[in-house]
């Protein structure tokens, strides 16, 4: 069994004033009595949370977040957490419908060795090209490789996930910014067949060599003998 899949989105540069927007959200108060808590992030496992200007209902709705949304945690007031987001707003989230998350590592060997292996492949390729090599990103690569696992755990083969929707709501969830990105996923037995399968396919040799990307992340995810293979490209 061999399968590819490409996806590609470039975000127009209008939609950037509606960053300014949520900026200036980043002012609200949160009220209630703040202890430490040794969580560092949590993650949603509702299909959607509210993130409220305070420890209860009660408080404004700041903004309503998608099931699997990371935010990065402050402290506690009672049974909330008070979360900062991805662009510094800080509010709070009700523990019941989050858990402690941890950011997968790429520390194995055999994990290192794909993505090097991956990675001389498509910056050979873009030198031969004419273009400037991928840079290899921390972020991108444990979110390429949440999205291989995804795959291997709810045993589908596509670019939108049950759990963290499409690629670009995942990215944003995982709070990577991006004004272009991409990815390709495939299903395959190597590194090689799989990086072979990629180039022989328009979709996807266009989201290698595109002139618009200049990271990446590269995440697999072994099962028997398939190799769940996730590029995640952004600029």
């Amino acid at each position: 069994m061999k399968k590819i899949l490409s996806f590609v989105v470039i975000l127009s540069f209008l939609f950037l004033p509606l960053y300014s927007h949520y900026q200036a959200a980043s002012v609200n108060k949160v009220e209630g009595v703040f202890t430490t808590t040794t969580v560092k992030q949590v993650q949603i496992t509702a299909t959607s949370l509210s993130f409220r200007t305070g420890a209860s209902t009660n408080h404004r709705i700041i903004k309503t977040y998608s099931k699997g949304t990371v935010l990065d945690v402050i402290g506690k007031i009672g049974t909330w957490y008070v979360v900062k987001n991805s662009k510094d707003t800080v509010g709070c989230v009700d523990s019941r419908y989050v858990k402690a998350y941890t950011a997968p590592t790429s520390s194995s060997d055999s994990f290192n060795s794909m993505q090097t292996e991956m990675l001389g492949y498509i910056n050979a390729d873009r030198t031969a090209n004419g273009l400037s090599p991928l840079t290899l990103d921390k972020a991108l690569c444990n979110g390429a490789y949440l999205k291989s696992k995804d795959m291997a755990d709810n045993n589908y083969f596509s670019h939108t996930s049950p759990t963290y929707g499409s690629p670009f709501e995942m990215m944003q969830s995982l709070g990577i910014s991006y004004s272009a990105a991409g990815e390709n996923i495939a299903l395959n037995t190597s590194v090689k067949g799989a990086y072979d399968a990629f180039m022989n396919s328009s979709g996807h040799r266009a989201n290698i060599l595109s002139a618009s990307f200049g990271k990446v992340g590269l995440g697999f995810y072994q099962e028997g003998s398939y190799l769940y293979v996730t590029q995640w490209f952004t600029n």
